[in-house]
């Protein structure tokens, strides 16, 4: 939820009903992803600002999901739009190290053209989820999975077709990211009341 100026600083998750295969969960490891990065990569990286939003084409990144299915999404998830600046490296308040904030909330960087920011964000992103920093969690019921937000990226992996699959989350609000200049991530525009198609 990188959407918002301070977004959340852990999440808890419990798995409750596991489908026999299928549905891991991945995570990514935004230091190690940010010191493997070559200097000069490090270097252009630390200089950059992203813009983050909820309002993203749900349609297009499931593309088996159903009218409904994307028509609840518009309802619920972009029924306020947020838009928020963050830097792209952000100094962990705990541990000092650098890590990188991205993910698919991440609109466009700033400062670059669309194309530039298309580029580079790939470039990015691919370099966070390389496989030599993920792991993948296979769940069992009762598993409880604790991580920082401020230092990885997750996804769950939607490969159980319909066996149900539940797993509740609790999440831990955080502190606003700050960049390595010291500047904080800043909302950029008040949050915008969308209405739903129909």
């Amino acid at each position: 939820m990188t959407y918002v100026p301070a977004f959340p600083l852990f999440s808890v998750l419990r798995g409750v009903v596991i489908p026999p295969v299928g549905g891991d969960t991945v995570w990514a490891n935004t230091v190690a992803a940010y010191y493997t990065l070559p200097a000069v990569l490090r270097g252009l990286a630390d200089q950059l600002w992203a813009l983050h939003s909820n309002a993203y084409d749900y349609g297009a990144t499931r593309p088996d999901a159903t009218a409904r299915q994307v028509q609840l999404f518009e309802t619920v998830f972009k029924s306020t739009v947020y838009e928020t600046e963050h830097p792209v490296v952000q100094v962990h308040p705990l541990t000092g190290e650098r890590t990188i904030i991205l993910g698919y909330f991440a609109r466009k960087l700033l400062g670059v053209s669309s194309a530039d920011s298309g580029h580079l964000f790939a470039m990015l992103q691919d370099h966070v989820t390389r496989l030599e920093n993920m792991v993948r969690w296979r769940w069992q019921a009762g598993d409880v999975v604790i991580w920082d937000n401020r230092a990885t990226q997750h996804k769950a992996i939607d490969d159980y077709g319909v066996e149900p699959r539940i797993v509740r989350r609790v999440t831990i609000d955080g502190p606003v990211s700050v960049g390595i200049d010291g500047r904080h991530g800043k909302t950029r525009s008040s949050a915008t009341p969308v209405t739903a198609a129909a």
